[in-house]
């Protein structure tokens, strides 16, 4: 099986997998040949990518360690729970008790039990989503980037846990500000600056009064926009005056952020992210952190569709542990011919590089 974006699905291929929508019911069913009105479907639904089926690459083991089902389970009941938050800043009579923790004790122990205990942390996770649903996506994902940070990192079960609580609701300030601000595709002026990064002191402030809540969790909201030079916020910390958890999540939530799409720009490629991370290493970033999210984030999973130097479209087969963003590609076309399928290890081709990755067109 293999990855492909929806927006290149043509009718008569067949899922691979099932397709899940929001709330986590079937829409199409395993082995379905694809329709023009299921690709309609599909698109209706928000999808970027599913899973079909080709003999050219039936070898390949896809991991399901976070499924389509668990994803929306997870992602619905933090959307569930962040619309409640942010009624309750809207309509200061709306009293209704949340208890943040026990909801998200129990959402990251799912993702912990599924996909951390497996050491290395895929990345395209949210297949479900559009830009518009990005707050919730963007809350797991960097949950999950964070913990395989955490992991690798040597934390007990416990701490990285605590880790995972607070990356989950680091954004939570978030709700609180003026949305039309928050998706603005243009610059902002320096009073929406100032009210957008509120978010952290207010998602502190909202995180710390909850009892079920560890306090290190509530500095995952605080200090995750804190810089290594001093040049973040809330409070312009500096190097290890930032605690671990804080430049841990610097490094998850701004690849993250990169590697979405948003109403103002395209989403950036996994290994520029990665680059972009390396480039701020010392300055914005810990550079031990970074070295260990290159080792424990896989950011070119199996089945995923890519193009190599602009020319050679393919899937990646396999990682090499030693170099996660070196994979083996399969190659099933070149310039737009299909091609007898040969595989390519990228950590001994040095001279062949990802220059694209999801929108391929291979057929």
């Amino acid at each position: 099986m293999r990855m492909k974006a929806v927006s290149s699905l043509v009718p008569g291929e067949l899922l691979a997998q099932p397709v899940f929508g929001k709330s986590g019911q079937i829409l199409l069913q395993k082995h379905v040949e694809l329709t023009s009105s299921y690709i309609r479907k599909l698109e209706n639904y928000g999808h970027t990518y599913v899973f079909i089926e080709d003999p050219r690459t039936e070898d390949i083991e896809v991991s399901d360690a976070l499924s389509q089902e668990l994803q929306a389970e997870v992602l619905n009941k933090i959307e569930r729970t962040f619309k409640k938050i942010q009624k309750s800043f809207e309509d200061p009579t709306y009293t209704r008790d949340i208890r943040l923790g026990d909801t998200f004790q129990e959402l990251f122990g799912l993702l912990f039990d599924h996909v951390l205990k497996n050491q290395v942390v895929l990345t395209h996770l949210t297949s479900l989503y559009t830009s518009d649903n990005f707050l919730y996506s963007h809350c797991m994902n960097v949950s999950l980037y964070a913990g395989a940070i955490a992991v690798g990192n040597g934390y007990s079960e416990s701490r990285v846990k605590e880790l995972g609580v607070g990356a989950m609701l680091h954004d939570i300030g978030k709700l609180a500000i003026d949305k039309s601000i928050l998706d603005k595709p243009g610059r902002l002026t320096d009073e929406e600056r100032t009210l957008v990064e509120q978010h952290c002191q207010i998602g502190y402030d909202l995180l710390i009064q909850q009892p079920s809540i560890h306090s290190l969790s509530a500095h995952c909201a605080l200090q995750h926009h804190e810089r290594m030079n001093g040049k973040g916020y809330p409070r312009r910390l500096k190097g290890m005056e930032i605690h671990e958890f804080g430049r841990i999540m610097a490094v998850a939530d701004v690849y993250d952020a990169l590697t979405s799409n948003r109403v103002y720009r395209k989403a950036f490629l996994p290994h520029e992210a990665v680059e972009m991370l390396y480039a701020g290493s010392g300055v914005d970033f810990d550079p031990e952190f970074i070295r260990l999210f290159v080792k424990h984030v896989n950011v070119y999973p199996p089945g995923v569709p890519v193009v190599l130097n602009g020319i050679f479209e393919g899937v990646v087969v396999r990682n090499n542990p030693q170099n996660l963003l070196r994979p083996v590609v399969r190659i099933l076309r070149e310039s737009g011919r299909d091609v007898e399928p040969y595989d390519i290890d990228l950590s001994v081709c040095l001279h062949m590089v990802i220059s694209n990755v999801i929108q391929s067109t291979v057929s």
